[in-house]
């Protein structure tokens, strides 16, 4: 983060004679260009900032004046353009999440993750502008500045477009567009895959946490000071048992970590089929996506089942208690912060703490591993059904996790032949102890 702050912290800061000190032309040390930013009250965004793209002073003050002259312009016509502006629809689409949030129908999460692109950056720079004209050419070009300036990921740019096409519907749903125009397509390239365990990680991920278990740690120097030093207390009173069996049940129930902390037992029913296995039948009390009517179940292997009657029930047998870690109290936040920094105390101790890529292991790794282990074990076929329980889509599960693991799986199928494999004898030896 400091680093991040210290490439875009502007220096030469330098105004412009015979125009306001709000206009200022400066430079980055992430990029070559010198950069304009103005303050200017009124309309959709009072301060606003620019690349001029011209790596000489005297080119960026002639770009500088030519720009606030036009913001200028803008600004007036902003009243003129007044309820069919960007910033005009971009409001209604946010009342309108708001109104989904209060049926339940969206997840406050995407209302402020998109907020947060409008008010950072689509509004300064499409704000102003009648909605009709925001077209492929004006967005391609706002899309270039931002990787330009900050060299976001291709992941977070696809978000930037898709923010801009939401707001865009809005205005089509009220006629005042006929249609949503053509936008950038950003091209993925070579992904990474997803951090995840190869099998023969996740034993000695299973190893590492059973040894704190057995073993609890006391000298703190073995660990990360971030996580040891700072937080004592925390540390030692932790309960590495219980750790133990919430790797194991996310690695089959596909659980993403946002999906467990609310978790009690009253959303789950154990089921039993033809063969008399028991799987787990889990109401995700708060999926990802809400689209789906009704609750959203997703199945469990039998392990996962196991794991429930015989070690999580024993902890926590109330129908409102949570199924992990119940003496903490704030669910939305410290939970989920405190089993990350503890999880990563698990992947130091195994040495896991990145993967091929350099990737850091976080929990979300158990949910990327349950998706590579599934898809290994079947060979790549069955993805409908396992995107539906799994509450994914057949595309990302090709895109992030196939592509990568077909060469892997002549290699590992043998080692995948059952579920039952994955928490038994070679890869989850006595899961119950």
């Amino acid at each position: 983060m400091s680093r991040d702050k210290t490439r875009h912290n502007p220096y030469d800061l330098t105004t412009i004679q015979g125009y306001p000190e709000s206009l200022k032309v400066y430079r980055i040390p992430a990029s070559k260009y010198w950069y304009v930013r103005m303050y200017l009250k009124g309309g959709p965004s009072s301060g606003v900032k620019k690349s001029t793209r011209c790596e000489k002073l005297s080119d960026a003050k002639e770009f500088a004046i030519n720009w606030y002259e036009e913001r200028l312009i803008e600004k007036r016509r902003f009243a003129n353009i007044g309820s069919n502006s960007f910033a005009t629809y971009a409001k209604k689409f946010q009342d309108r999440q708001q109104r989904q949030i209060n049926r339940g129908e969206l997840v406050e999460g995407v209302f402020y993750n998109d907020k947060l692109y409008l008010d950072k950056d689509i509004l300064p720079a499409f704000g102003s502008i009648h909605i009709s004209k925001i077209d492929y050419n004006s967005v391609d070009i706002f899309i270039d500045e931002l990787r330009t300036e900050r060299n976001l990921s291709v992941s977070s740019l696809k978000k930037f477009i898709i923010c801009i096409r939401k707001v865009l519907k809005e205005a089509e749903k009220e006629g005042v567009i006929s249609s949503v125009p053509s936008l950038p397509t950003i091209k993925t390239g070579n992904l990474n895959p997803r951090p995840w365990f190869s099998p023969d990680e996740y034993k000695r991920l299973l190893d590492a946490c059973r040894d704190l278990r057995d073993n609890p740690p006391t000298d703190l120097n073995k660990f990360d000071e971030t996580i040891a030093k700072h937080y004592p207390v925390m540390f030692f009173e932790f309960d590495w048992g219980e750790m133990y069996d919430f790797i194991i049940f996310m690695i089959h129930t596909f659980l993403r970590p946002s999906e467990w902390k609310f978790l009690q037992n009253r959303h789950i029913q154990i089921q039993t089929d033809t063969s008399d296995h028991e799987q787990l039948l889990i109401s995700v009390p708060n999926p990802k996506t809400m689209k789906t009517k009704g609750l959203t179940v997703s199945t469990s292997t039998e392990i996962a089942a196991d794991i429930y009657k015989t070690r999580i029930l024993k902890r926590h047998d109330n129908p409102n208690d949570f199924i992990f870690f119940n003496d903490i109290k704030d669910r939305e936040k410290y939970v989920t912060d405190r089993i990350g920094r503890m999880f990563r105390v698990v992947c130091q101790h195994a040495d896991l703490n990145a993967d091929g890529f350099g990737q850091k292991h976080t929990t979300y790794s158990l949910r990327h591993s349950a998706l590579c282990f599934q898809i290994l074990k079947t060979k790549g076929e069955g993805l409908f059904a396992l995107a539906k329980n799994a509450r994914t889509s057949v595309e990302m599960l090709e895109s992030f996790y196939l592509s990568h693991l077909s060469a892997q799986m002549p290699e590992f199928t043998q080692q995948l032949l059952t579920v039952q494999s994955l928490g038994s004898s070679q890869n989850g030896q006595n899961i119950g102890k």
